[in-house]
């Protein structure tokens, strides 16, 4: 009965791998959430790491790569952070970075603005603040700006 159970859960883990990369503690907990044993969760993610299917150093490394032109790298490390990947997979992704923030807060900034180049006072500082509030450096809005 006890190996049945396993097998079902590294069959889930598969399944839960076929579509979507996951980090370590999300597939876990999506394996506890299913109802698993401990047993039967531990020796289901020892048997996909086996393979590879699982990384967090690569997932990490990917996650920043896919995201940096879009989100700020503060935003990425919290994004990390929530899927568990350990901080010094973190940094090495972000590391990798190449420019920093600099594409995506021009995206950003493209995207709020419209290619407007004129605004009001107010104007100025409801962009500040949503760039802000995406976890972007006041020092380089306002750079990216020329304010």
């Amino acid at each position: 009965m006890e190996d049945d159970e396993i097998l079902q859960a590294k069959k889930k883990a598969m399944s839960l791998l076929l579509h979507n990369d996951r980090t370590e503690w999300e597939l876990t907990d999506r394996l506890i959430r299913a109802g698993f044993s401990a047993q039967a969760v531990h020796d289901a993610v020892e048997y996909v790491r086996g393979f590879h299917y699982i990384d967090d150093r690569r997932y990490a490394e990917r996650f920043a790569q896919i995201y940096h032109s879009r989100r700020s790298i503060q935003r990425i490390k919290q994004d990390l952070n929530k899927r568990h990947i350990p901080d010094e997979y973190i940094e090495m992704a972000i590391s990798e970075i190449e420019g920093g923030d600099s594409e995506a807060i021009q995206k950003e900034i493209a995207k709020l603005t419209h290619g407007k180049a004129d605004f009001s006072y107010e104007e100025k500082q409801k962009i500040i603040a949503k760039l802000y509030r995406k976890g972007f450096r006041l020092e380089d809005i306002r750079r990216f700006l020329d304010l």
